[in-house]
């Protein structure tokens, strides 16, 4: 082991490789601060796309704006906004909690309070990716009682409102 060898070496030398080790250390954590800094300030806004469930050909044309994102630790960090899902000409707003995990870029996005909609499913999480650029979002539903899997696809917008499709 390379740790077992620093505490072999005459008193001084020693103490230099522990300081070294512990300088890396601290490089490093600020250098996560650093890039979840960046991601919190590049991550867009604004994501347009599509929903459907699997084994239905029904698209849902999907709208989510972040209004807040914020560093959680230096690992994570996450994003809160609003959303919509239209279907034909039925349009339900909800609002939307994204975690991200930096590491991997790894999300997670939960839908809570659909408008009016009793049939809405939000008793789940959408659960996959961002993409290295950040303009991108490919993640899958599962429903949390059912096991029911749906496929979401998002791109970033320039600006959006969590209104209908057809309004953008």
């Amino acid at each position: 082991m390379r740790h077992a060898r620093i505490a072999e070496l005459p008193g001084w030398m020693s103490r230099l490789g522990l300081i070294l080790v512990a300088a890396g250390l601290l490089l490093t954590s600020a250098a996560r601060a650093a890039d979840i800094k960046e991601l919190t300030e590049k991550l867009p806004r604004a994501y347009i796309g599509e929903f459907l469930w699997d084994g239905d050909n029904t698209v849902q044309n999907v709208v989510i704006t972040f209004d807040k994102v914020q560093a959680l630790n230096e690992q994570s960090a996450e994003a809160r906004g609003c959303g919509s899902y239209e279907v034909g000409r039925h349009v339900t707003k909800i609002d939307v909690r994204m975690f991200i995990r930096l590491t991997d870029l790894e999300v997670e996005i939960f839908e809570r309070s659909p408008d009016g909609n009793g049939a809405f499913e939000t008793d789940g999480s959408h659960r996959g990716k961002l993409s290295e650029d950040l303009q991108q979002i490919d993640a899958q539903w599962t429903t949390t009682a059912s096991g029911k899997h749906g496929q979401l696809r998002l791109r970033a917008a320039a600006s959006v409102a969590c209104g209908p499709a057809e309004d953008l």
